[in-house]
């Protein structure tokens, strides 16, 4: 059960679901067999089917107590710790923290009772998983260490173990501590890469790519996001790339290179579309308007994207975005001066507001209401919000526009009649706006001291690739007079081989048309064996037909009257004839048994599948001895042909019937198998065996070779002295004719 949650990129996929028909179906498939079946492995196959969908909170709830009655019933603390886990599952997805920390601690805590590593190390990611969510990173790191430290020397556990080390990382990312979080998204991307695990290692270079981006690196920070972006686009892995060109999008509206920006969005929202998924649809079309709301000539542009991006956000329930959405479009909506459409979008934010988690979320959201109510004179009020938002700077949050809140406080302040703050806050603007505008100058420097260094390497290739290019020319030049000499020779020497080579051809030709005939006659002489052998087959089969309808026919029905005859004579009234009676009714029914099996198989009304099964289910064995039979899941047995199915029969028959007369086994094997086109039967005993070398074949191996001949199948037979015996035919199904 580990989650493939990592960082920013996994806070963003849990949230995305499809709901198709398809998944609907097989959920009340699984629910189907769940209800039938009624096992640990049922109920937890249903459970987990809701939980990679990230939906069915309740159902997911009700087939978690299914697995706790069936862990009171086997008194097992397996069944006890997925009841835990999956019911902690159930109460994340309905939002109630709260309840699955309670449940998974009680999970972790059974883990480490039965010290069931595999369960602790699962549980324990989980945990911190969550806890990274919920912006509770200490305790984050702490359970990711408990998982870790269970996980480690278990190759079984080695993918959770890199999950874990990434959502680590993450966590001091999350925190803002990007010295830590590059230190150990580092040994992640080490770890990952022995490993080879690709998915992991584009989520290493991601993170390594945003942690760079926020300490102002700007070339690690594109080289990273370039690599990972290379790895999606050859696994054409659509989402992931486009979520890694909206964070490209984010560096370059970080460094003011606007246009560079919003051809990185239009790309993520490209491959977004292509994906057709209205999550991450609606989610990209949201990161391109909000770049093109910053520009006054495309923020019309901007808004027309946001408004098609709620109405897609809107349709997945993604709340937690369509705050974002919100809060962008009532500010906009206020520097286009259509105040009454910003207030309408305000109140939807507000409505919203118990979604918000983040700093970001709540930064945003005290930003644009301050200027609402600034925009409607509601100046107080307006203060309120600016300073939320100023403690939030002053306790270390980063806004590149910071020196704007405390403008738009001195506007308030001035407005009060506040003089003495409305000059503090003022002069604090100045400050921190020529502080940003410094910075914004070194970023700019640093950006195109990064774009000059790539010229300059792009200019050194070039020379190398012209000098090397100047090397081919002269080494083309003496390859040429080389080849003209060479040529001269080769064309003397052509002279030469002509006439022999002519010969040469002819015989050729005879020796192909000779084998040519070889092969028509091969073909002719396997066709006829085949159809020989089919014609034996045939008449087997006839004459087993005509044999059981005498036997069942005329013998039963002549040891029946002859039952009856001797149960009316006054001797066996007196009981003296009880066993001699019970004796002729077994010998009676063996025969009509016998009969029965002699029989051919009629397949118009039942599959293969069903009739070995049937076939296995009611044959007549020697005490200590059992036969058990198992066929492929899933498999649409009615598309095999009807004369593979009839030799498949007789062939288990035959084979059957020797291992339960020779063999002294005390357990048969019946297998059914269909694969890649591929259909076969085998059946394996335990028995003593005998040497396949050394002993001459009897009829029953011969009978059983001759049928797989007749549908053009293959026969192994693998056999020796006291190892049992193992016999089977397969066929591949699309060279079967009716």
């Amino acid at each position: 059960m580990f989650r493939e949650r990592n960082g920013i990129f996994c806070l963003l996929l849990c949230l995305l679901g499809f709901g198709t028909a398809v998944r609907a179906e097989k959920l009340d498939e699984l629910r189907r067999q769940a209800a039938v079946q009624r096992t640990f492995e049922a109920y937890s196959a249903v459970c987990r089917y809701c939980y990679s969908e990230g939906k069915s909170a309740d159902i997911l709830s009700i087939y978690a107590d299914s697995i706790r009655m069936v862990g009171l019933h086997t008194k097992s603390s397996e069944c006890f710790i997925e009841y835990y886990s999956w019911k902690s599952e159930a109460a994340f997805l309905e939002g109630d923290f709260k309840k699955g920390y309670a449940l998974k601690r009680a999970a972790i805590a059974l883990s480490e009772r039965t010290k069931d590593r595999t369960y602790l190390a699962e549980c324990a990611g989980d945990m911190g998983y969550y806890y990274n969510v919920d912006a509770q990173y200490d305790s984050a790191r702490y359970y990711l260490k408990k998982g870790l430290l269970a996980s480690e020397g278990m190759p079984a556990l080695r993918e959770g173990y890199r999950t874990m080390l990434t959502n680590y990382a993450s966590s001091f990312l999350f925190e803002g501590h990007t010295d830590s979080a590059l230190i150990y998204t580092k040994h992640a991307r080490e770890v990952s890469e022995a490993d080879r695990d690709t998915a992991m290692l584009i989520e290493n270079l991601n993170q390594l790519g945003t942690i760079y981006r926020r300490q102002k690196r700007l070339s690690e920070c594109l080289s990273y996001f370039g690599e990972a972006v290379r790895l999606c686009e050859l696994q054409d892995n659509f989402r992931t790339a486009a979520y890694i060109y909206g964070n490209l999008a984010t560096v370059y509206t970080e460094w003011n290179q606007q246009e560079m920006a919003e051809e990185m969005s239009k790309v993520a929202v490209e491959y977004a579309r292509k994906i057709g998924d209205n999550q991450m649809t609606g989610i990209c079309l949201s990161n391109l308007g909000i770049i093109q709301c910053h520009v006054d000539s495309s923020r019309q542009e901007g808004i027309d994207h946001l408004l098609e991006a709620v109405v897609l956000l809107r349709k997945v329930n993604n709340r937690r975005r369509l705050c974002e959405a919100y809060s962008f479009l009532a500010n906009a909506f206020v520097q286009q001066g259509e105040e009454k459409r910003a207030a309408d979008y305000l109140e939807k934010l507000e409505a919203l507001t118990s979604e918000m988690r983040t700093d970001v979320e709540f930064y945003r959201y005290y930003r644009v209401k301050g200027v609402i109510l600034q925009s409607q004179g509601r100046y107080a009020e307006a203060v309120a919000y600016y300073q939320k938002q100023v403690q939030m700077l002053q306790r270390g949050y980063y806004d590149t526009q910071d020196y704007e809140v405390y403008a738009d406080l001195s506007e308030c302040y001035h407005a009060l009649h506040q003089e003495a703050k409305s000059r503090q806050y003022l002069q604090k603007a100045y400050a921190l706006r020529d502080s940003t505008f410094l910075e914004e100058n070194m970023s700019q420097l640093s950006y195109f001291s990064a774009k000059y260094g790539m010229k300059e390497k792009e200019l050194m290739i070039t020379r190398l690739e012209q000098a090397q290019l100047e090397e081919r020319a002269k080494a083309l030049e003496r390859r040429i007079f080389l080849g003209i000499v060479i040529g001269a020779l080769l064309f003397v020497l052509f002279l030469l081989l002509y006439a022999r080579q002519r010969q040469k051809v002819k015989i050729a030709r005879l020796a192909q048309a000779a084998g040519e005939k070889e092969q028509q006659f091969l073909t002719l002489q396997k066709e006829t064996e085949r159809r020989l052998t089919q014609r034996y087959i045939e008449g087997l089969e006839s004459e087993r037909t005509r044999i059981a309808t005498e036997l069942h026919d005329d013998v039963c029905n002549s040891l029946l009257a002859l039952s009856m005859d001797v149960r009316t004579s006054e001797v066996a009234a007196s009981g003296r004839l009880d066993r001699q009676l019970d004796l002729l009714e077994k010998a009676r029914q063996r025969v009509r048994h016998i009969s029965h099996e002699l029989m051919p198989p009629v397949f118009q009304y039942a599959t293969l599948n069903e009739m070995l099964s049937d076939y296995v289910n009611h044959l007549h064995l020697p005490s200590g001895m059992s036969v058990t039979y198992v066929s492929t899941e899933g498999v649409d047995w009615t598309r095999l042909p009807q004369s593979l199915c009839f030799e498949f029969y007789r062939i288990v028959q035959e084979a059957v019937g020797n291992a339960v007369k020779y063999a002294e086994a005390s357990l048969i094997q019946v297998s059914l198998t269909f694969g890649q086109g591929v259909a076969s039967v085998q059946v394996v005993d335990n028995g003593h065996g005998f040497d396949v070398n050394r002993k001459s074949k009897g009829i029953g191996l011969r009978t059983i070779a001759q049928r797989v001949k007749a549908i053009g199948g293959s026969l192994i037979l693998e056999s020796s002295s006291g190892k049992g015996t193992l016999v089977k035919a397969s066929v591949q199904v699309d060279t079967i004719e009716e």
